[in-house]
């Protein structure tokens, strides 16, 4: 809804949802609504799915997912696990689908089957061996090694007051068992935020953070996503929380050409 809303207010960008977890919405109605911002942003929107909670089997069920969303968007129909999905507004221009990938075989499946990948808390190194899973996988599938987009979400505490926020985010992060899994890969302490926000997260100046956005790029990602870090709602009196949107405007203009 809130992509059907933006579309009409910014004509000249992409539109993206990173991600939808699978279990929040049956796959009919989520073809749908991801067909309807299709539409009405003239062909700008990316799908990004996750599998939402780490259970069994979720990985299979978010590529026969993927599968018949991309039937559902070309020809109105599909079948997933037997049951038949129908899709009443095909759209002009089908939504590539993208998937967050964590693990090595979400990583791997990226590169079979997603139109691109969202990478999440990495250093530049781990973007550069998760980009060279991704190409190898998609060769292996018979598909162009550059097929799939690679993405990579940087979270930037750059707005004053922030920094405290960035610690609680890693902190939060380092708590799940999938991350702190890569963050031990990558050399990091998951019991350790100060270490986690210094190795993948932008800080300091303009020129330092747009240094570090360069190593992204230079480690093979298409797309480094500046995530803006916000500090938690102001609580008025009645207890309403208020919105800080000027954390991320600051990053914005911090980061702008």
């Amino acid at each position: 809804a809130a992509l059907t809303g933006l579309a009409g207010e910014v004509p000249a960008i992409s539109l993206g949802t990173g991600v939808v977890p699978l279990p929040s919405r049956h796959p009919e109605l989520l073809a749908a609504a991801a067909a309807t911002v299709a539409e009405r942003s003239g062909g700008r929107l990316i799908l990004g799915l996750g599998t939402g909670p780490a259970v069994p089997g979720a990985l299979g069920r978010l590529r026969a997912t993927l599968v018949a969303l991309r039937r559902l968007f070309r020809e109105g129909e599909a079948v997933l696990q037997g049951e038949r999905l129908r899709l009443g507004l095909v759209p002009e221009v089908p939504p590539p689908i993208w998937i967050a990938a964590l693990g090595p075989r979400a990583v791997r499946m990226a590169g079979e089957v997603a139109d691109g990948v969202i990478l999440n808390w990495c250093t530049p190194e781990r973007a550069a061996e998760a980009t060279g899973v991704i190409r190898a996988a998609a060769a292996e599938a018979g598909r162009e090694p550059d097929a799939v987009t690679i993405a990579v979400y940087v979270r930037a505490a750059l707005a004053a007051g922030t920094a405290d926020a960035a610690l609680a985010a890693a902190s939060e992060y380092g708590s799940y068992p999938g991350y702190a899994r890569q963050f031990v890969a990558m050399g990091i302490d998951p019991g350790d935020p100060a270490s986690i926000v210094a190795a993948v997260c932008l800080t300091g100046d303009a020129g330092r953070s747009r240094l570090r956005l360069q190593a992204y790029r230079q480690a093979g990602a298409d797309l480094p996503v500046v995530y803006p870090v916000i500090r938690p709602p102001e609580r008025w009196e009645h207890g309403v929380g208020r919105p800080q949107p000027g954390d991320a405007l600051a990053t914005l203009r911090t980061l702008a050409p």
